[in-house]
């Protein structure tokens, strides 16, 4: 077989088509973000429903039944926020003359969140919320699943629990602490 010497227009003719072949990949790649993109805002969107769900399904639960860890409160205030230089939510907030139990609502508890809750989120909550400042505060946790990694980090830091079994819902809170 006869080896055949390149011209320059051989040359650069395989630049063009290389060139080509580059502007094709980075044309498949923009279409490729465009549909990464466009899923993610779609997953969060469902992620946002779900708990958005989770929320109004504990709300809900709390509003008819005033209670949590043996004691019998007020009233149920839905998501009791702070909204100045820091922003701070509890899902759940209920009240009686000397407590309030904050609970916050997830539909599957990450074991990080059980910490933050613990040590920053309650902090916030004594350093913002002026008007509660003689409450005794528990913490709380509901959810639609939870690892047994979470339920006992909440145990180790005095957090109940409160989860959906079937049409009910389950709420362990034996070893709650005060905050």
């Amino acid at each position: 077989m006869e080896k055949k010497e390149l011209t320059a227009s051989d040359v650069w003719a395989m630049f063009a088509e290389t060139d080509k072949h580059m502007q094709e990949t980075d044309r498949r790649m923009q279409e490729t973000d465009r549909i990464v993109k466009e899923l993610s805002k779609q997953m969060g969107g469902i992620n946002d429903n779900i708990g958005h769900h989770a929320e109004q399904y504990f709300q809900d639960i709390f509003r008819k039944k005033l209670e949590f860890g043996r004691m019998k409160y007020d009233e149920m205030i839905p998501n009791l926020a702070y909204k100045g230089k820091e922003k701070i939510e509890f899902d759940i907030a209920l009240l009686n003359g000397d407590s309030i139990a904050l609970i916050e609502v997830k539909s599957r508890i990450h074991p990080d969140f059980v910490k933050e809750l613990a040590e920053e989120r309650i902090e916030k909550f004594r350093k913002y919320f002026h008007e509660f400042s003689d409450y005794r505060a528990y913490l709380g946790i509901a959810g639609f699943s939870f690892s047994d990694e979470v339920l006992e980090q909440a145990s180790r830091y005095g957090i109940g629990i409160v989860k959906q079994v079937g049409d009910s819902v389950e709420i362990s809170a034996e070893k709650l602490r005060v905050y």
